[in-house]
């Protein structure tokens, strides 16, 4: 008996191709059965392979398309900003300042090694004589100095290179906030744009399941033709809504794909949170307690960084009408070839390089005061630019604070608007809910004309438009608060 799933044609085939290969009197390339196999394994190997690749691949793109929520976008925008790394690359080069001003209060140390040939008639400059021959002299010595005391300018140059890396540290942070705020903004924008979608398409169906009623009301002569009529334009434009409410996620999608510095929207989604409705027990906090605690943003303490800076370039200026200390040091030797000595026999050798370079050995330690008489105004005139910066610095940092306290009071009173809306509009739709109800059943039953319950309808419409904006609005004004007092965006 035969294995019920087993067949003979493969057995058949190979007989067949073995037969053929026998049979050929051509000069053409047969396979033979074992090459066959052989392919038939390779190829299996190949499918293999492929389907490795095509499961690894999904695996990829089933990573790439999982949802990304706020946070996600925000980190991710950030690490890729160009800005961001710019203002980075611009508080390492203030970081590297600070580090060389530092090392500036160290004295220095040069060496030197000169190797020296003269000809014709000159002065030996270890012998001091006077001489017509080639000279070659040889001199090595090394020198250092420093400052003790210049009217605190190295000190003040410290204190102001560290108020400019801590300025940039601040830029960065405020280019983040930027960043946010826009990231926020996009992703926000998407939610609004799916709530709006999902109006629109409830809409749409109602209006399909009114169509098909009113039809069968005309089919029974209940209606009249005009009614059906008027239904499916209605139909028409909320279809248009529809597509109308697609195409702005999508632009949504792009807004926010291209923040992130994405290729591409496809696959790209993001994470839909349960968003509790606004309530009306909900209290703001008020203006000025927001704005105290406001003013530790990067954008104030940016400001008041160089403003510390300024004056700090102004204590410069004035240490350059201070006398400068200095502290310098040098020790040297050298060779010459005249130099000799006379033997004990009254003959002149020239003296050996260790000899000379021990007898020529020279130590030489100056302290020093240098004082300002005359240059030319330079210092004053540095003391009056220096002068005019830290009072620009000042009128920076106070129009900074001002302009703080006016977008807390506009974003204050956007929550507190956004809020009432969103009760006034959270009733009118309750209301509308009814009110479209009756007219619904007063359509169905012939009471009402299409006119009136388009109209409902559209009412309807408009009002759940409006809370789903009302709503977001809110959110979005209250993270905007909520960071002007230290919390970061959440949904």
């Amino acid at each position: 008996m035969k294995h019920p799933f087993k067949t003979t044609n493969a057995h058949t085939d190979d007989r067949f191709d073995f037969k053929i290969e026998k049979k050929s009197t051509h000069n053409q390339d047969v396979p033979s059965n074992l090459e066959i196999i052989i392919q038939k394994k390779r190829m299996k190997q190949l499918n293999l392979l492929i389907i490795f690749i095509l499961f690894f691949v999904c695996q990829f793109d089933v990573k790439a398309q999982q949802p990304w929520g706020l946070q996600k976008c925000i980190d991710y925008s950030i690490e890729h900003n160009i800005q961001v790394k710019q203002t980075q690359l611009k508080a390492e080069s203030s970081k590297s300042s600070l580090q060389q001003s530092r090392i500036g209060l160290a004295p220095d140390l040069n060496a030197s090694v000169q190797d020296a040939f003269q000809f014709g008639y000159t002065v030996d400059p270890f012998t001091n004589d006077f001489t017509n021959n080639r000279i070659q002299s040889l001199s090595a010595s090394v020198n250092s100095s420093v400052t003790l005391f210049n009217g605190l300018q190295q000190a003040n140059s410290i204190r102001q290179n560290n108020y400019n890396y801590l300025a940039d540290l601040q830029e960065i942070e405020e280019i983040k906030y930027s960043i946010t705020i826009q990231v926020a903004t996009s992703y926000l924008q998407i939610l609004f744009d799916k709530e709006l979608l999902e109006v629109a398409k409830n809409q749409l169906e109602i209006s399909k399941g009114q169509e098909d009623r009113t039809k069968i009301l005309v089919d029974a002569g209940s209606l009249a033709k005009g009614n059906l009529l008027e239904i499916q334009a209605q139909l028409a434009s909320e279809e248009l809504n529809r597509i109308n409410a697609e195409n702005n996620l999508r632009t949504a999608y792009l807004d926010l794909t291209q923040l992130l510095e994405l290729d591409t929207t496809g696959g790209f989604e993001i994470e839909v949170p349960n968003l509790a409705d606004p309530s009306d027990l909900f209290v703001l906090d008020s203006v000025q307690r927001i704005y105290q605690e406001s003013l530790d943003l990067p954008q104030i303490k940016k400001q008041e960084y160089k403003l510390q800076s300024s004056q700090k370039s102004l204590d410069i200026a004035y240490g350059g009408l201070s006398p400068v200390v200095f502290l310098r040091g040098s020790y040297g030797t050298g060779y010459s070839s005249e130099g000799k000595y006379i033997d004990g026999s009254g003959n002149a050798v020239a003296k050996p390089y260790g000899d000379q370079f021990v007898d020529n050995r020279s130590l030489a330690i100056v302290i020093g005061v240098q004082i300002p008489l005359f240059n030319k105004f330079t210092v004053k005139n540095s003391i009056s630019q220096s002068r005019i910066s830290v009072d620009n610095s000042k009128y920076q940092l106070d129009l900074s604070k001002r302009q703080l306290y006016k977008d807390i009071q506009q974003a204050r009173n956007s929550a507190e608007s956004a809020l009432a809306k969103f009760g006034a509009s959270q009733k009118a739709e309750e209301a509308q809910l009814e009110s479209f109800s009756y007219t619904k059943q007063k359509f169905d039953l012939g009471l009402v004309n299409s006119v009136d319950y388009n109209t409902a309808k559209n009412q309807l419409t408009k009002v759940q438009s409006d809370k789903v904006q009302a709503k977001y609005d809110f959110l979005f004004r209250i993270n905007i608060l909520n960071y002007y007092m230290g919390i970061p965006f959440k949904m």
